[in-house]
């Protein structure tokens, strides 16, 4: 396995060119972190951004009423904490690692004097950081026109290719409760049961204790309305 192919090419790591992903790896301190670890808190100064290496993160926002809201997932070669990193304001979101992981710890100093020695890295980081508000704004519009079954199909789909490869038997896990898919979806938790039972009618889920098993990857995406995992993410591959 090259290094590259441990990541997805969409990701930030997996899109960097060689020399530049081993220098940016070789940025911070590795940490482990364990179930319901947080890694980030809204409202926290912004010393420092995490590089995602290995494990599933989620990324909450506050509500006013004081509870919070699920607004993404990412995964293994993706970064969090960098945009309180470039402006210096309080953090606006928290983030938890969903079972275990490997991050790298980065000081924000570090981090913005390694992007300004290297413009690939900072071309990267800034597509990086395009690519989550196209999701957002994408997000944003299925939740006001998409079918419920649709809004599920193309969230399972983002999600099953931010994925590490699937195992032999080609079927993905997506690590959500249905609570937490529904939220995602803009729905109900009701919805997202009748979707599902749908989807494992069709073979296309399993579903399991907090996650959910994508069975058949190509007939999901057709489902979402896309033809490729391309349609639904932008790349963020640096031009070799």
């Amino acid at each position: 396995m090259t290094l590259a192919s441990r990541w997805p090419p969409a990701s930030l790591l997996g899109g960097l060119d060689d020399r530049v992903r081993r220098d940016m790896l070789s940025l911070g301190q590795s940490v482990r972190v364990r179930d319901g670890d947080r890694l980030l808190r809204a409202g926290d100064p912004a010393t420092h951004v995490y590089l995602l290496l290995l494990g599933w993160f989620k990324v909450h926002a506050s509500r006013a009423t004081g509870d919070e809201a699920l607004i993404a997932v990412r995964s293994g070669g993706d970064l969090v904490g960098e945009l309180a990193a470039f402006d210096a304001k309080p953090r606006a979101v928290s983030v938890r690692a969903v079972g275990p992981g490997v991050v790298r710890r980065i000081e924000r100093e570090d981090f913005l004097a390694f992007l300004t020695a290297h413009g690939g890295a900072l071309r990267a980081v800034l597509r990086a950081v395009s690519a989550k508000q196209r999701w957002t704004t994408r997000r944003l519009s299925e939740l006001t026109g998409a079918a419920v079954d649709r809004r599920v199909a193309c969230v399972l789909a983002e999600l099953v290719e931010k994925d590490p490869p699937p195992d032999s038997g080609g079927t993905v896990p997506v690590r959500l409760s249905q609570p937490e898919l529904a939220a995602l979806s803009g729905t109900s938790v009701p919805s997202v049961q009748r979707v599902l039972r749908r989807f494992r009618k069709d073979g296309l889920v399993e579903t399991r204790y907090r996650r959910v098993v994508v069975t058949d990857v190509p007939a999901l995406v057709r489902y979402a309305g896309v033809e490729s995992f391309v349609d639904i993410f932008t790349t963020t591959a640096e031009p070799r």
